[in-house]
C-alpha cells in the first residue's frame, strides 16, 4: 500500500496510475486527517495563481512530503491534489 505522508502524518492512500521517469500519476482515497490540509491542496491547484505566504513554511517545505510504499519512505516534491476526480500528480525527489 503507498500512502501520502507530510511530516508523519498519513493523509490519502494512493493507487499509482502511471509514471515516467519521476512524474507520476494516480488516484487517492483521503483520509480524515487530510482535511487539515484541503485549503493548502486547492490553492497549490488554482489556476488563479498561489500565494506562498498564507501557508507555513513547513507545508512548502518539499522536504515534509514522502510516500510510504510498505513502510519505506520516498521523497516527494509538494504534491498536486485534485478534490474533484481524487487525483494526485507529484515527483520524486
Amino acid at each position: 500500500m503507498v500512502e501520502l505522508m507530510y511530516k508523519t502524518h498519513k493523509l490519502a492512500q494512493i493507487h499509482i496510475c502511471h509514471s515516467e521517469m519521476f512524474e507520476v500519476c494516480g488516484d487517492y482515497i483521503e483520509y480524515p486527517i487530510a482535511s487539515e490540509y484541503r485549503d493548502f491542496f486547492n490553492a497549490i491547484v488554482c489556476e488563479d495563481g498561489f500565494d506562498e505566504s498564507q501557508f507555513d513554511d513547513d507545508l512548502l517545505n518539499a522536504e515534509n512530503w514522502f510516500l510510504c510504499d510498505d513502510g519505506k519512505v520516498i521523497g516527494i516534491e509538494i504534491p498536486a491534489l485534485y478534490e474533484e476526480d481524487h487525483s494526485i500528480y507529484f515527483r520524486y525527489r
